[in-house]
């Protein structure tokens, strides 16, 4: 998960670059902040359990509060993007002039291709936040608003002048992502590969050969780390006991659900929930 909010800051800036092949070992939870991702480079596959999208590079991606994501490459070239993280303090005033559902719209569509031009303002946006980041002061915040707010703007008026949705661009890797949204949609059925492929309209040799190439994954292990952040997501927000989220995560037994997940994260699903909560 993300590292949250420094204790008395309502926002957070990070500049991350990765390696080819980088994989997200767990689902980030974005709990009472927001989270604005600009793609720089690189092209990845981001899911979440109400949504599968690819982003590439010059794409903006507005993450709504209470919502758990994780991504993978596609690409076989670095992956470098900006992260910011901000608290309703830093909109409040923008939310009560804008709506916070015209807010609400561009997190819905997931990911927006921005135009080219339009890709260097927003670069620019980010580069006079990294600096005022880097020499943080009582003024900061303040400036980092305007700031935020016009980054907002910003990309609010290209969505309605001109700007493309990625989800109407064409997609080189449809079956994967739907084969995704199958899995995730139909855990509890334990999903298998032949089953998946016909959903996909492939067949099953070539679905389990794009998990390895594209998700460096087998297709039985994708489907189990998909479980467990399913489990994850359960044990934080929900009183349901270890038998019923072991039958919701789609786990045979509740003893299998327990040593898969211990397997796979280093702790049993109680301790989990128990250190979870408590942090």
């Amino acid at each position: 998960m993300p590292l949250p909010l420094k204790p008395g800051y309502q926002f957070n800036y990070d500049h991350i670059c990765r390696q080819p092949h980088y994989e997200m070992p767990v689902a980030e939870a974005y709990t009472d902040f927001y989270g604005i991702s600009y793609m720089i480079s690189g092209e990845r596959l981001i899911y979440s359990p109400t949504f599968t999208a690819i982003a590439q590079a010059g794409d903006i991606i507005f993450i709504p509060r209470y919502v758990y994501r994780r991504s993978s490459f596609i690409a076989n070239e670095p992956y470098e993007h900006i992260l910011i993280k901000f608290t309703d303090s830093m909109v409040d005033d923008l939310f009560q002039t804008i709506g916070i559902e015209n807010y609400n719209e561009l997190c819905a569509e997931h990911v927006v291709h921005l135009e080219k031009s339009t890709q260097a303002s927003v670069l620019a946006i980010l580069n006079d936040m990294e600096k005022e980041w880097n020499c943080y002061n009582k003024y900061s915040e303040l400036l980092l608003k305007g700031l935020l707010n016009k980054l907002i703007i910003l990309c609010m008026r290209e969505r309605i002048i001109g700007g493309v949705n990625a989800v109407h661009l064409e997609r080189k890797h449809d079956c994967l992502a739907d084969a995704i949204i199958y899995i995730k949609t139909h855990l509890r059925e334990s999903p298998s590969l032949e089953e998946t492929a016909r959903q996909a309209n492939i067949s099953s040799s070539y679905l389990s050969k794009i998990f390895i190439n594209h998700l460096q994954t087998s297709f039985s292990d994708f489907v189990i780390n998909e479980k467990i952040t399913f489990a994850q997501k359960l044990l934080a927000d929900s009183e349901l006991s270890m038998t019923e989220i072991a039958s919701e995560a789609g786990f045979s037994s509740h003893s299998y659900f327990s040593d898969s997940f211990k397997r796979n994260t280093g702790m049993t699903p109680m301790q989990f929930r128990k250190l979870f909560r408590k942090g």
